[in-house]
C-alpha cells in the first residue's frame, strides 16, 4: 500500500485536495478489507474501465469510501489474485454508486454482487434534474466543480499517472454528502418509494440476456442489402471479435465497423483488393490481412441455406420503423402513445424514458393494434408484468395508455 498522497486540484475546480490510499498489492488489500469491515453504513464505490482501448468491459481501478476518511483506491490487477477478501464484504454491504447501471457488469466481473444500492444519479433523475453526470450533480447540490479530465483515458495502463488517481478518487469522496443532499428532496417530492423501487430492480435483474446475432449490431450495415454480403459482413465481424478477444483490444480499435461493412460490399478476392479498402491500412492491420480474407473466402463457401435473413431474428413484432410502411395502424397508434408519455413525463418533470422503456411501449402498441378489442386492461397488464416494469410505473401510465388505445380504436 502506498503512502497517503494529497492530490492536486484540478484545473479550474476548486474541490478541497483528493485524499486516498492506493492499493497495489496482498497486504494493502487485506488492510482495505480490514479497514471497511469495521466502518458502517454503505460504501461508495465506483470503477474505472478501458471502453475502446480493451476488449471487455472490466475494472481496472476500483474506487471505495466509508462514510468518512480517505478514498481507498483499489488495483484489481494485482498480480496473483482478484480484489480477494474485498468481493464478499462488499456483497454484503449497502453500495452507494452514480450511474449504477454502467458499473455493475464491471462489479460483478470481480465477484461483486451487490444486496443493496443506492444510486444518486438516478434520484438526481426522479427529482428531474436537467443534467444528472456526477460532476454536473455535485455542483449543483455541494457547490464543488470537478474536472472530468481522464473519463476516456486507458485505465488499463501500469503504472497509473497521479493525477488519474487524484481524478478517481474524487468519484467516490463526495458521494455520501451528496446522497444527504438529494435522497431528502425524494421524500419531499413523495417520490421515494418509485426510487427504492428501481434500486431493487438493478440489484434483482442481473445482467442483459446476449444479443442472438451481435454482428448485426455493425454500423451502416443496412447499406447492405445482398444475402452474400451480409454473410460477409458476419464472417469479418465474427474474426475481428475472436481476435479482439485474444488480443485484448476493443473491436472497433482493431478494425472499424466502416471498414467491414465496406469490404462486405465489394468482396475483395486479394490482400491488394483488401488492403486498398480504408480502414485495412497500417501495418498492425496488414499483418492481419489473411484472417480477414480467409473470413471473405469462408463467407463465399456458403450455400445459400447457411446464409444470413435480410432481417434480423424476429421478435413478437417487426422492427417499428417498418411500421409506417406494412402496419401503418400500429405506426399511428405508437406516435400516440408516444405523445402521451411525452406529456406525462412533463407534468412530472420525469424523462418518458423512466415512466417507461420505450421497447416496452412498443411492445404494448403493437398487441394492441394486432389484437381484436377484448380485455384490454388484462391485455396491458400481462404485457407491462411480463416486461418487469414496477409497481409505481404500472400505476402510473396505464390509465393514460388505455386512454389513448379506446380514443383511437373510437376514431379508427
Amino acid at each position: 500500500m502506498s503512502g497517503r498522497r494529497r492530490g492536486e486540484t484540478p484545473p479550474g475546480a476548486a474541490p478541497p485536495p483528493a485524499e486516498y490510499e492506493f492499493v497495489d498489492d496482498d497486504a494493502g488489500l487485506d488492510a482495505v478489507a480490514g479497514a471497511l469491515s469495521v466502518s458502517s453504513g454503505p460504501v461508495a464505490v465506483d470503477v474505472e474501465r478501458a471502453s475502446g482501448i480493451r476488449y471487455s468491459e472490466r475494472a481496472f481501478l476500483l474506487q471505495l469510501r466509508p462514510a468518512d476518511g480517505p478514498a481507498l483506491l483499489v488495483d484489481p490487477e494485482t498480480p496473483g489474485r482478484t480484489v480477494g477478501p474485498l468481493a464478499d464484504l462488499l456483497s454484503d454491504r449497502p453500495l452507494l454508486l452514480h450511474a449504477a447501471s454502467q458499473d455493475l457488469p464491471s462489479l460483478r466481473e470481480l465477484g461483486i454482487t451487490p444486496s443493496s444500492l443506492a444510486d444518486t444519479e438516478l434520484a438526481g433523475r426522479f427529482l428531474g434534474t436537467e443534467r444528472v453526470n456526477l460532476g454536473a450533480m455535485i455542483s449543483e447540490h455541494l457547490g464543488i466543480g470537478l474536472a472530468k479530465a481522464h473519463s476516456a483515458a486507458d485505465w488499463s495502463r501500469r503504472p497509473l499517472p497521479a493525477s488519474w488517481l487524484d481524478y478517481a478518487a474524487y468519484d467516490v469522496l463526495f458521494l455520501h454528502e451528496l446522497a444527504d443532499a438529494v435522497l431528502p428532496r425524494l421524500d419531499d417530492l413523495g417520490r421515494r418509494d418509485w426510487y427504492e423501487a428501481e434500486c431493487r430492480y438493478l440489484v434483482e435483474s442481473g445482467p442483459a440476456p446476449a444479443a442472438t446475432e451481435p454482428w448485426r449490431r455493425l454500423s451502416r450495415l443496412t447499406s447492405l442489402r445482398d444475402v452474400r454480403q451480409l454473410a460477409r459482413a458476419r464472417e469479418l465481424w465474427m474474426a475481428r471479435d475472436r481476435i479482439a478477444e485474444d488480443r485484448d483490444i476493443a473491436p472497433k480499435r482493431l478494425l472499424p465497423d466502416a471498414a467491414i461493412v465496406e469490404a462486405a460490399r465489394i468482396g475483395p478476392a486479394s490482400r491488394s483488393a483488401l488492403l486498398a479498402i480504408d480502414g485495412f491500412d497500417g501495418p498492425h492491420r496488414r499483418r492481419m490481412a489473411g484472417d480477414w480474407l480467409e473470413a471473405l473466402e469462408w463467407a463465399e463457401g456458403l450455400g445459400r441455406a447457411d446464409l444470413p435473413s435480410r432481417q434480423g431474428p424476429r421478435g413478437e413484432h417487426p422492427p417499428h420503423a417498418s411500421w409506417k410502411r406494412n402496419e401503418p395502424e400500429a405506426a399511428t397508434l405508437l406516435e400516440l402513445t408516444r405523445a402521451r408519455i411525452g406529456e406525462l413525463g412533463d407534468e412530472l418533470g420525469l424523462e418518458a424514458g423512466l415512466l417507461l422503456k420505450p421497447a416496452t411501449l412498443r411492445l404494448w402498441v403493437w398487441r394492441a393494434a394486432t389484437t381484436r378489442p377484448g380485455d384490454d386492461g388484462e391485455l396491458l397488464d400481462d404485457v407491462l408484468r411480463g416486461e418487469e416494469t414496477r409497481d409505481w410505473q404500472r400505476e402510473l401510465t396505464s390509465a393514460p395508455l388505455l386512454e389513448v388505445v379506446r380514443e383511437f380504436r373510437a376514431t379508427s
